[in-house]
This record gives structure tokens, C-alpha cells and sequence, in this order.
């Protein structure tokens, strides 16, 4: 009866939510609630409904249904927490591109940011005021404010006192029933403290309660000395008189379970200018961990302790600085970075760096290998990318079907040699023999990394002694922190009471029963008096790719994805299919698994769409991800599967002449078809074509060109264009040219005011240049291969590379000449497949053109598209210079990544672009006109979604440069 009860419940809540929320944002499909289950933790959650919020007024309207109905709900940011506070089987909150707004306040001391706001953009939105906000978690690139604020994170450099705890300035919250308060707003205050007499109430008679025991209050203040975010933020009990500072100081570290946060405004930090990094590495830790204790007495920045284990786990990075053998457990190294506001202060007489040396000196032989303090930005980046590495060096490593863990705790400082050598006792004696120690030394913070395997019960036996050996060694001898900054979660609910007592505990449970009494808010996360909750709904990692099984599920790979908020991102990918082969593997077919109302018949049916045919397959996943994994060419192998189109495929790449021919035919028809009905017409003609079809003609848009005109030839170049090599003393260089198929199919922008090819605007630049244009006879059936990869047909690619390549290195005169092609995606390919390097045309105007020619550059504002694949060659450095060469006011649109028109994407799932680019139009200033990049079919996509024509930046050069 009571679960008859609850379903009936929930579909009440179900149809109400419906009444107010848009149906594209309430989430019911299987695959897409499978998909969300997953956080960078080793639990998973399958929710019964996902909900995307636009606003806080939709918000309020499902809390207020949550109550009325006992539907729990629980919010998500970017599901980077690794304690297993971002999944629920209930009801999962995510949050909408609306939320995202950054207000930088009073020049730059205050920043006012809301919960989709990603660490790293605030930082960059301070970034030209010399601020940035306290917390600096490893994850900044990724996780979003909403968690950072709601976990309490903190990281390498921030410590205790630049945490969001104590950073914070003012807070707007949603409580659990429907109440706002906005700290900022005195109206606000005195209206919550009117309407919510009981919480205030509640509130001030527990901080009595704490700040009236003394020996309570005295052990609040001590475990607040150390990075603690384990149980709810009860100093703000002790801190605070105010019950609304306390209310707002409670939400943070609160990890959903006390109320939502609308948005949090932070006093920033400000930047040193100058700083430098060292890397030293002892014999000993005892001797090691007294130096820290020393240099804590100076203003260092932050130092990162490294056991020899984890340093043994960097080995190849390490290599670069030190020559050491293979370390033992004693060894240790320090990452030290010191920063100053003037070059004095950090190399003067009395400078920073002279007074830490002096104490690392003072180690005597116990410092066995160094790499000295440097500035250089490049080194830097090295070092610490060391210290970045560790935590997936154990996750590349690890056994497939192992679930790689990272815990966090912190003790005083005194006591850090003895607690490192206890743990790694606890390693040995628990059979964890490639667990590494590292942490920020600082703040007596250790994290510990493992690997673990959940698929038998003597294996989770295992853990959970471990976990209860731990939590006795770090709670009680040590009287530290069992976590330091990762959260509580369900990972260590079960462990609060042990850590604070009692008293305190019961403190804790009156909080969350006070803020919400009918445990609504993210049950079982920080309270849950069930002590075996941490061994529940354990994450199973089981083998499914070979691309993709070191796959941690951390989520890093989420930001930079073009479809991310379209259908799924690389992390989702991973994750259900790897739930798709468990199931296949069990022949649970049809079976339905009642606790996470998942079939493996729906599950692959769906993911056709939402993994493979959505996928951008941009490989930009690959450089955020911590192991390297492209889930792009995860997805071309599943492609590849797909034996119905191989025919074709052969066919159009024997023929591939015929069918650039034929594709510009096409485009020409279609333009001149466009002309006669409109706009309008042609879009509903050929959205009706492409249903008939299903889906083999694309969709229309306005951004389509007219096609090509006929490529020229040699001769005819030189006829054009009069390059008059008898005129010419010095003899001329020469350049190998190919014109992509894109180039040869699409004229330029029906918009532009240049609608010249783009073999005739090189040519002019190559004039100016006095450089000779090489066009290789055949052209027309060249092609790099990217369109055989990108549907997963490597041998047609490779061969197609292959027979570009031997064509051009002919005409090359076997490189002598440089050989150039005008589109990014292109030159990737091409070096992916065949491991040839050839120039993109912006590589090659850079380095070739630019220094024969003269610039004069123009004023006007100019947007800029860094293409994925320029990304991944160069980081797009050779693009972005030659546009600054060309103007001053270049504009680089932020969180675009990839356009998302995936070679032929944009044609066939549009979607996917305008997904890709809706941060765009924006950011269009008014008196821009125009865009440049370097990839033709990127630039039909960008012109649709920004209403600007954009072309190569070839155009912009020849615009503005002369001859010497």
C-alpha cells in the first residue's frame, strides 16, 4: 500500500510539474535519466525525473510541489563532487544557460555570480581587474559555482581563509518552503525574518546553545582551524550573531540539503603579479614535514606534498626537471609557489623566494634532487601539471572494472609525517599497494588516492574496513578532519557523528530539521543515521571500449562539448553505454530493474541518437580529460558498426571528383530554387524533403551559399592574377595549394562584401609576397579523408590521405616547396591519419606571407572563431595572432568551443549547431559587421547563428596588407 502510495504521489507531482514547466525541460526519457545518474563519484543514482530550471520562478513552483506532494528533490551544478551529493533517485534539478550571469562589482572587489557560472569564467571575467575569486579547486575548468559554494570547495592555493565560507560577501537562497532571501537586500531580510519566525527562532537558539557550552564552542574552533567541510558549517554558530548571517554562512557547505543557492557575490583576491615555482625532493618526511610547519610561518603560496608514490606515478612528467630513480615511501617531494606584487619582494635581498630557500637549504642532505624556483611561464605550467597529474596517473593505470578513488582529510600540522605514515601503514595492511599520497601541505590536507573493485562482497568488505580504519585514525588520534574540502555527501554521512559526537551531531540534525523539516532537500546526503549508507549504490565501471574504459567519470570533459545541452555529453556517452553492454552481458534485454526503471531494449534503441548521431566527435573531450580519452573517436568505431552505408562510402570516394562536381551542382540549384520561392518556402520545402528522405537532404538555411565557380589551373592563375616571374630578380618561393572540398563545393558568403573565391584572394596575398602558386594537377579527386573518419570508415580515409599525400609530395618536388590547405579540419585530419604535417593556410600566411608583406591594420571590430581543430594542432595560436596582426579589436567569443557543424552535421542535425553556438550572437558587439576563421563549413554555421557573413581570414589579410 505505501509504495502504491508513493507512485501515485509522484505522478501527481509528475502531471502538476508539467502544468508550469515547459515539456522539452522535464526529463522522463530512460536514457537521458540513466545518463544523469552520473557524478565524478563512485555512486550512481538512476532519478526518476530530471528537471531543467530556467528561473528562479519555476524554482519556487517546484519546491512548493515537492512539499505538497513528498517528492525530494535534489539540485546538480556540473556533477564534478566526488562524494555522491549530486545524484538522487528522486527527483534531479539542473540548471538552464539562464543561469549564468556574472556581475563584477566595485571594480572588481566583489563578483556577484550565479550557480551555472563555470569556476574558471568568473576568474576570467576578474581577470583584467587582477582578482579572482578564493576557492581554486582542481576542477575550476569544470565544476560550477553552485557547487563550489554548496561544497564548500576550496583547493592548491585558497586554504581556509579564502574559502567560500569566508570569502562570502552576500547570498540569495531559495529555502525548502519557497522562501527567498537575498542577504543583499535589507527589504529581504526584514520580510524572511518576518515570514519564517520558527527557522529564525531555531537558528538563534542553537547558536546560544553552542556559543553558552564552552567545551563545544572550543571544539568547533579547533577542527575550524583546518580545512573541514565534513557536517554542516557549525562555526557560523559560533561566528555570528545576526541569525540571517548565520542562515546565509549554514548554506554554504550545506550541499543542497538547506536550500538552493540563486546566486553568491564573493570579496575576491588579488592576483600577485610576479610568482615562482620550485620543486624539491626529500629522503625524509618527518624532516620534509617540519620544513613545512616552518615555511607555513612565511607568506608562502601554496606547497603540494608529493609521497614517493605519487611522484613515482608522474615519472615521465618528473623526468623533464629531476634524474632520480625510482622513490620509495620516505621520499617526498614539495611544490612550492611564492608570489609577490613587486619583483623585490619576491627575489629582493628580503624577497620571498631567498627566505624559503634559506629554509630548504637548512634540510641539509636530506634534499636529494630539486628543480630550482623559476619563473618562466612555460616551466611553471610543467610543474604543476605534475602535481595536476597524480590523481589520473592512478586512474589511467588502474585495473579495468576498478573504480578509482580519491579521499580528502586534513590534520594539524604537527601531526603530518605521523598521519602520513599511519595511512600508508593502513595501505599495506589493507592491500592498497598503488595508493599515492599527495596534498596541500599548507593546510595539513591529504588526499589519497586508490584503486577499488566493487564486484565482489569480500571487495566491499574490504573497503569498508578500510574506510572505518580510516575514519578511527584521522577522527579520533588525530582529532583532524574527514574532509577537508570535498564535501561530506553520502561517501562520509555515515561518519559525522563520529567525527564531531554527539552533541554536536544532534546540533547538526536540528539544522537540517529546522531549514527543512520534511526532508525534502537531498535526503541522505550529510545526515543519514543508515551506517552502511557508503556502501550502497556503488558505481560499477565494467570493461566496454577499449577507447573509453580508463573513463573516471569525473566529468571535465562536459564543459567544452558541443552537445552538452542538446542530447549528451562524452562523460553520459560513457556511461550509458558502458550500462548498455552490463546489461547485454547479463541478457537482461527486456528485463526492467525496478530501481532504476532502466531496459536495455530503450537504452539502445535511444543511444543511436543521443551518443552516436549527436556527437560532434570534435575530440576536444581529449584535452580536458585527465586520461586523455577522445569519446569523438569512441563514437566514429560505433559508426563504423554501422555496415549499411560502407557501399556508398567506397563508391563516393572512387569518385570523388564527380561528387564535389555534382555537390556544387546541387548547391547552385538550390540557391537559385531558394531565389525564385524565399526564404521562408525553401526552408519548409526542404525541411518536407528531409522527412521524406529521412534524413538524407539536409535542412535549409539562410547561411547556405551559392556554389563555387569552376577551380582554376595553374596557368590560369598566373594569367589572373599577372604574377610575372621575368620581372622578378629574385627568384620566386613557391607554395603547394589545395582548396579543401568545402572551398570547392561553397562559394563565400552570399553577405560578404569580398565574394571573390578564396584561391583568388590567397593568390593576391602570395603576389604581394612575390610567391609562387602551385596547384597540383587532379585536385578535384583530393581529399584529406576527414569525411570517411567522421563516420568511422578508417581504411577509406586512410587510403584517401594517402592518395593526397602522394600527390601533393609530387608536386612539392618532394618537399621543397611547402605544401598548404585551407581548412583546419583538414590539416588534423591529415596528421591524425598519416602522421603528415602539412600547413594550414593561417599557419602559413604567419610564418611565409607576413614577413614579405606590410600590414596596415584596421579599426574595425572583427569576431574570430578559433576552429576545434586549430585547438588541437596549436591552440589555435597561429590563427589568433595573424588576426591581431591584421586588427586591433578582434573578438573571441567566450564558452564557444566547437561550433558543433561537424563536417556534414549542420546540414542533416542542425540542432546541434545552433546548441554549439548559443552563447554567440550575444557577444556580437553592435558595430560589428563581419567574421573570420578558418574552416568553410564552421564559417556557414557561425554566419546562420550570428547573422554576420563570415569568411577566411585570408580575405582579412589581403584586405589589409600591400606589397613591400
Amino acid at each position: 500500500m505505501l509504495e502504491t502510495n508513493k507512485v501515485n504521489s509522484f505522478s501527481c507531482f509528475l502531471a502538476a510539474v508539467k502544468n508550469v514547466i515547459d515539456d522539452k525541460s522535464v526529463i522522463e526519457n530512460e536514457l537521458q535519466r540513466y545518463a544523469y545518474g552520473t557524478d565524478a563519484s563512485f555512486y550512481r543514482l538512476t532519478p526518476k525525473l530530471v528537471i531543467n530550471i530556467s528561473s528562479e520562478e519555476q524554482l519556487i513552483q517546484v519546491i512548493k510541489l515537492s512539499n505538497q506532494y513528498l517528492i525530494p528533490i535534489t539540485f546538480r551544478a556540473a556533477g564534478t563532487s566526488l562524494s555522491g551529493q549530486a545524484i538522487t533517485d528522486s527527483v534531479l534539478i539542473i540548471l538552464s544557460h539562464n543561469w549564468s550571469n556574472i556581475d563584477v562589482l566595485e571594480k572588481g572587489r566583489k563578483v556577484k555570480l550565479q550557480p551555472g557560472v563555470i569556476g574558471s569564467h568568473a576568474n576570467r571575467a576578474l581577470a583584467s581587474y587582477g582578482r579572482k575569486i578564493g576557492p581554486d579547486p582542481a576542477s575550476i575548468n569544470s565544476c560550477k559555482v553552485g557547487g563550489i559554494a554548496a561544497n564548500n570547495s576550496s583547493g592548491m592555493c585558497c586554504g581556509v581563509k579564502h574559502n567560500s565560507y569566508h570569502t562570502l560577501a552576500d547570498i540569495r537562497i531559495v529555502l525548502p518552503n519557497g522562501s527567498v532571501l537575498d542577504t543583499a537586500n535589507l527589504l529581504s531580510r526584514q520580510e524572511f525574518v518576518r515570514n519564517n519566525p520558527a527557522l529564525i527562532f531555531n537558528v538563534t537558539k542553537l547558536a546560544e546553545k553552542i556559543k553558552q557550552d564552552e567545551r563545544l564552542a572550543n571544539k568547533i574552533a579547533h577542527k575550524y582551524r583546518l580545512k573541514n567541510t565534513m557536517g554542516y558549517g557549525v562555526n557560523a554558530l559560533l561566528e555570528y550573531t545576526d541569525p540571517i548571517d548565520i542562515i546565509s554562512h549554514l548554506m554554504v557547505g550545506s550541499e543542497g540539503t538547506l536550500g538552493f543557492i540563486a546566486d553568491i557575490t564573493y570579496n575576491t583576491i588579488a592576483i600577485d603579479e610576479f610568482s615562482s615555482v620550485g620543486l624539491f625532493v626529500f629522503d625524509d618526511m618527518k624532516v620534509t614535514c617540519e620544513l613545512v610547519q616552518q615555511l607555513a610561518n612565511e607568506d608562502v603560496s601554496a606547497i603540494e606534498l608529493m609521497d614517493g608514490s605519487a611522484l613515482n606515478s608522474v615519472s615521465d612528467k618528473l623526468q623533464h626537471f629531476i634524474s632520480i630513480d625510482k622513490l620509495s615511501h620516505d621520499h617526498v617531494g614539495l611544490l612550492i609557489e611564492i608570489s609577490s606584487n613587486t619583483l623585490k619582494g619576491l627575489k629582493g635581498l628580503k624577497g620571498k623566494q631567498i627566505q624559503t630557500e634559506q629554509h630548504i637549504n637548512n634540510c641539509g642532505a636530506h634534499l636529494i634532487a630539486s628543480k630550482a624556483f623559476t619563473q618562466e611561464t612555460p616551466d611553471i605550467e610543467k610543474l604543476w601539471s605534475i602535481r595536476k597529474g597524480m590523481f589520473p596517473a592512478v586512474g589511467a593505470a588502474r585495473a579495468i572494472g576498478t573504480t578509482v578513488i580519491i579521499e580528502d582529510v586534513a590534520l594539524p600540522l604537527p601531526d603530518l609525517a605521523d598521519g602520513v605514515e599511519k595511512l600508508q601503514q593502513l595501505f599495506q595492511q589493507y592491500g592498497y599497494y598503488e595508493a599515492i599520497i599527495f596534498g596541500h601541505a599548507l593546510d595539513g590536507n591529504l588526499h589519497f588516492v586508490f584503486t577499488q573493485s566493487f564486484d565482489e562482497e569480500s571487495e566491499v568488505q574490504r573497503y569498508s574496513d578500510f574506510m572505518r580504519s580510516v575514519s578511527t585514525l584521522i577522527a579520533i588520534d588525530f582529532n583532524g578532519s574527514l574532509k577537508a574540502e570535498h564535501g561530506t555527501g553520502r561517501n562520509m554521512a555515515p561518519f559525522v557523528e563520529m567525527e564531531w559526537g554527539k552533541d554536536i551531531y544532534q546540533v547538526m540534525k536540528s539544522i537540517k530539521e529546522a531549514f527543512d523539516p520534511l526532508n525534502i532537500f537531498n535526503p541522505g546526503v550529510i545526515i543519514n543515521d543508515n551506517s552502511h549508507a557508503h556502501l550502497l549504490d556503488l558505481k560499477s565501471l565494467p570493461k566496454a571500449h577499449s577507447v573509453v574504459d580508463k573513463c573516471i567519470e569525473c566529468g571535465f570533459c562536459e564543459s567544452v562539448c558541443p552537445s552538452k545541452d542538446y542530447t549528451l555529453t562524452p562523460r553520459q556517452r560513457i556511461a550509458v553505454w558502458r550500462r548498455i553492454n552490463e546489461l547485454k552481458a547479463t541478457d537482461k534485454f527486456d528485463t526492467l530493474n525496478q530501481s532504476e526503471n532502466i531496459t536495455y531494449n530503450n537504452l539502445q534503441k535511444d543511444y543511436q541518437f543521443y551518443g552516436v548521431d549527436s556527437c560532434a566527435a570534435t575530440g576536444l573531450c581529449a584535452h580536458e580529460c585527465p586520461v586523455g580519452i577522445d569519446t569523438g573517436k569512441f563514437i566514429q568505431s560505433l559508426r563504423a558498426d554501422k555496415k549499411s552505408s560502407q557501399w556508398l562510402m567506397s563508391q563516393s570516394a572512387q569518385h570523388f571528383s564527380k561528387v564535389v562536381w555534382g555537390a556544387n551542382k546541387a548547391i547552385k540549384l538550390v540557391n537559385k530554387t531558394s531565389q525564385l520561392l524565399g526564404p521562408k518556402k525553401t526552408k519548409v520545402l526542404f525541411h518536407w524533403l528531409n522527412k521524406l528522405s529521412f534524413n538524407q537532404i539536409p535542412h535549409w538555411q539562410n547561411s547556405w551559399p551559392n556554389g563555387e565557380g569552376q577551380l582554376l589551373h595553374n596557368q590560369d592563375i598566373d594569367s589572373k592574377h599577372k604574377i610575372n616571374k621575368e620581372a622578378k630578380k629574385v627568384q620566386l618561393n613557391k607554395v603547394v595549394f589545395i582548396s579543401s572540398c568545402t572551398n570547392r563545393v561553397f562559394a563565400t558568403d552570399n553577405n560578404a562584401q569580398d565574394k571573390r573565391s578564396l584561391i583568388s584572394a590567397f593568390s593576391s596575398v602570395l603576389t604581394k609576397a612575390n610567391i609562387e602558386l602551385i596547384i597540383p594537377k587532379g585536385v578535384n579527386s583530393l581529399c584529406c579523408g576527414k569525411p570517411w573518419l567522421s563516420k568511422g570508415n578508417t581504411l577509406i580515409a586512410e587510403q584517401k590521405a594517402q592518395q593526397f599525400i602522394d600527390m601533393v609530395t609530387d608536386a612539392s618536388e618532394n618537399g621543397r616547396w611547402p605544401i598548404v590547405i585551407d581548412a583546419s579540419p583538414c590539416a588534423l585530419a591529415l596528421d591524425e591519419l598519416k602522421g603528415f604535417k602539412i600547413q594550414e593556410l593561417s599557419e602559413y600566411l604567419l610564418t611565409s606571407v607576413v614577413p614579405h608583406i606590410t600590414i596596415t591594420k584596421t579599426l574595425e571590430p572583427i569576431m574570430l572563431h578559433k576552429t576545434c581543430s586549430s585547438i588541437q594542432r596549436d591552440g589555435a595560436t597561429a590563427l589568433t595572432t595573424l588576426a591581431s596582426l591584421c586588427c586591433d579589436n578582434i573578438i573571441i567569443p567566450n564558452d564557444i568551443y566547437c561550433c558543433g557543424f561537424a563536417g556534414d552535421k549542420g546540414f542533416f542535425l542542425p540542432e546541434l549547431n545552433k546548441n554549439a553556438l548559443a552563447p554567440l550572437a550575444a557577444q556580437i558587439p553592435n558595430d560589428c559587421h563581419r567574421g573570420i576563421s578558418n574552416s568553410r563549413t564552421c564559417e556557414i554555421g557561425l554566419s546562420e547563428h550570428s547573422k554576420l557573413p563570415y569568411q577566411s581570414i585570408v580575405y582579412l589579410l589581403d584586405e589589409v596588407s600591400h606589397s613591400d
